[in-house]
């Protein structure tokens, strides 16, 4: 991975589509919501739920939404498929824990992610889909 300074944060972006799930985790546990948004391409795409995509202010929500419950994401690459500048992204992850308004929290999936990367040689995520066919 790649550090790269954008004058606002420095954020760790990654110019390995292998690295992309792991800038993620990184960005989710800091808790930084405007990190984790730099990690999508422009108009990046989050499912939430299976079959209700969500991009710009709705997929930020989204994401402010999962932050909130104050818990680490761990994220593990199973597979990564590299075809030019779009990868197939086969990420096996879990949010679990105590929210910070007491509730059990047990999140899992196998997210089906697709990333390209941009002129910058950064990868982000296109569609983030982290429930995967489910």
């Amino acid at each position: 991975m790649t550090t790269h300074d954008d004058g606002t944060s420095r954020a760790i972006l990654p110019e390995d589509a292998a690295q992309l799930p792991a800038a993620f985790a990184e960005a989710f546990n800091s808790g930084d919501a405007e990190h984790l948004d730099r990690l999508y391409d422009d108009p990046g795409v989050l499912v939430p739920g299976p079959g209700h995509p969500v991009t710009g202010e709705a997929r930020a929500a989204a994401d402010r939404h999962l932050l909130g419950l104050g818990l680490p994401i761990d994220a593990r690459l199973r597979h990564a498929y590299v075809a030019g500048d779009v990868a197939l992204l086969i990420v096996d992850w879990s949010v679990q824990g105590t929210a910070g308004n007491g509730e059990e929290v047990h999140l899992q999936g196998s997210a089906a992610d697709v990333a390209r990367r941009g002129p910058d040689g950064v990868w982000r995520y296109a569609v983030n889909n982290p429930f995967g066919t489910g």
